[in-house]
């Protein structure tokens, strides 16, 4: 029995070693991006171990190979996490809005944490109509990180978006963390209706809450009296039209005696 053991782990070490000695052969062929080189990188996508292809899948996508942005997509639909989560941060980088569809349901639908948090993230990236709308569906993810994630970038790109989810994050979340990045998004909308949760929380347990509240506050203020970014333009009066002048007719020269 105890020599069965001695085996089985001695054969999970020499797994992990080969593992070890696959990613390093990779971070090399990388180093030097020959045609060669990139083709071998290109066959470990298909390795058993998930740490192996996420790495030949980052190697292959920041090498700027043609089909980066496909290899990327692929890398989605792994049936591993991590690898999913790499994907989603590759496709962030490359903030192509096509794929803004395909991370909003992984930020909705994946059942990894990390790879909802990274969608979330490359949604922030990717920024557009439909990327802010799906971070706001983010907001209700039972992981802090995902909160926190679509959290800060509805607050990078359009805070006012989903006023009231953020409201309820900044009164009732457990996490104190979103709570803080909730009040900041609130006092940047500058609304009417984000002033009363503001003062809710300056009574926040929290003493990072309540400091970030305060600050809100001040920003709140100076958004709401802010002027239009251009000022309206006054309509111009109709010009009348100018009258033709008279031409005088020549005066004929008096002739030379």
């Amino acid at each position: 029995m105890a020599i069965g053991v001695v085996v089985g782990l001695a054969g999970l070490s020499a797994c992990a070693e080969d593992e070890n000695q696959k990613i390093s052969s990779i971070y090399e062929m990388k180093a030097n991006p020959t045609e060669r080189n990139k083709a071998a990188i290109r066959r470990q996508l298909a390795s058993p171990d998930r740490d192996v292809r996420a790495t030949a899948l980052n190697a292959l996508v920041t090498l700027g190979v043609p089909d980066g942005p496909a290899v990327a997509r692929q890398g989605l639909e792994d049936p591993d996490g991590f690898v999913r989560a790499t994907a989603a941060k590759l496709l962030g980088d490359l903030a192509d809005e096509q794929d803004t569809d395909a991370l909003v349901l992984h930020l909705v639908e994946d059942r990894d944490p990390i790879a909802r948090q990274r969608a979330a993230e490359a949604l922030e990236a990717i920024a557009g109509p439909a990327a802010v709308a799906g971070l706001a569906r983010g907001l209700a993810d039972p992981i802090e990180a995902v909160r926190l994630a679509a959290v800060r970038g509805l607050r990078r790109l359009d805070p006012g978006y989903a006023l009231a989810d953020l409201a309820r994050l900044a009164i009732e979340d457990p996490s104190y963390d979103v709570r803080v990045q909730a009040v900041r998004a609130l006092g940047e909308t500058g609304a009417p209706e984000a002033w009363p949760v503001l003062e809710q929380a300056l009574a926040d347990e929290n003493e990072f809450v309540r400091a970030a509240t305060a600050h809100a506050r001040q920003v709140h203020a100076r958004a709401a009296s802010r002027p239009p970014l251009v000022a309206p333009v006054a309509p111009v009066a109709p010009v009348a039209p100018v009258a033709p002048v008279a031409t005088p007719s020549p005066t004929p020269l008096a002739s030379t005696p």
